[in-house]
């Protein structure tokens, strides 16, 4: 039987999604490899889910933080897209990385352009800029952690994460790198020199309506306004992220003596393990947490899954709950606008 090329495109998708999911499972393999099942179930039992539930509540806070700073940024394309219709795209983005990683992002800008008030190209410009100022924070803290308490923090980044990045940059990496960036130049000086006959290709307009879009949402989001508000929320924003990081903690006896710079360390760590393209950080997070507790703080493999998982459990169900609320309302809305008015 002959394959459609949709039905290609979907065979493409499926393998992409089972890659990275194989991804996610071998990680989670390694995670609980010699994690006795007995110690594990004692962990859940023993932690006080009380403080689990307010760093759930942090979450959704940090939710509507981001959805408020990145509605800022909008505003400055469309003064009428409202905090709902940006709270709405980034909770089904973070609903759809669980499905594939980093389509999330993509999602979100399709949600918040569905009524045309930006367009998709604009939103994806409004969403670089904002992810910057998130990478710039990571990187400040991660600068203040290494200054600061290097003894403690520095060794386990140098050795744990930078050193290993390092041993897999090898000489035929750096090869392929080169080349990628050979092809690049070599086709934008092509680009250059068959511009004219490329104006008159469809595709040729459409691929400069994309850029410009883009580069017209990442121009105008520099332009805010309320600048003062962007920096208040994108503070407020890891404040959140911290103290959710805090009352997790808080919630394990047995790390009744961590302190808030603890909590910084740990969140840092478990942003790098968020970051990792596999769904929902699955895997990644827990290895990356779990070995961070195990190498710093010498605490158990198995009460390290048990944190780690739940950290990452809970913050993972409100992030789907809030992204399947925001489909429904979306669904809702939909049905009343195609519902004439019975008055």
């Amino acid at each position: 039987m002959q394959i459609t090329p949709g039905k290609q495109l979907t065979t493409k998708k499926m393998l992409q999604y089972a890659l990275v999911l194989l991804i996610a499972i071998v990680l989670l393999y390694f995670c609980f490899k010699g994690v006795k099942w007995s110690d594990f179930a004692d962990g859940l039992r023993h932690c006080n889910y009380w403080w689990i539930a307010i760093s759930m509540f942090f979450g959704v806070s940090g939710f509507i933080l981001r959805a408020w700073r990145w509605k800022l940024l909008a505003n400055q394309l469309n003064p009428s897209v409202t905090l709902k219709e940006t709270y709405d795209g980034l909770t089904i983005g973070n609903l759809a990385n669980f499905a594939l990683p980093r389509v999330g992002e993509l999602v979100r800008c399709g949600i918040v352009a569905r009524k045309k008030r930006v367009t998709f190209e604009e939103a994806i410009g409004t969403v670089i800029l904002e992810r910057s100022w998130d990478l710039v924070c990571l990187f400040l803290f991660v600068i203040i952690m290494v200054v600061f308490s290097w003894k403690r923090f520095g060794s386990f980044i140098q050795f744990q994460m930078i050193n290993p990045a390092e041993n897999r940059l090898t000489k035929v990496l750096i090869i392929v790198i080169a080349a990628i960036i050979v092809l690049i130049a070599a086709a934008a000086i092509l680009i250059y020199i068959y511009r004219d006959r490329l104006r008159k290709h469809k595709f040729h307009n459409k691929f400069v309506g994309f850029l410009k879009g883009l580069l017209h949402g990442i121009l105008a989001a520099f332009k805010i306004k309320k600048k003062w508000l962007f920096f208040t929320l994108t503070i407020l924003l890891w404040t959140s992220f911290w103290i959710t990081s805090y009352t997790t903690i808080l919630a394990f006896p047995s790390m009744n003596n961590f302190t808030i710079t603890d909590a910084l360390f740990l969140m840092i760590v478990g942003s790098l393990g968020w970051a990792v393209p596999v769904q929902g950080g699955i895997g990644a997070y827990h290895f990356l947490v779990s070995l961070a507790l195990s190498e710093i703080y010498g605490i158990a493999h198995a009460e390290g899954m048990v944190f780690a998982t739940i950290s990452h459990e809970s913050q993972a169900f409100i992030m789907i709950l809030c992204g399947v609320i925001s489909l429904i309302s979306i669904a809702i809305e939909k049905k009343r606008a195609k519902t004439p008015d019975s008055l």
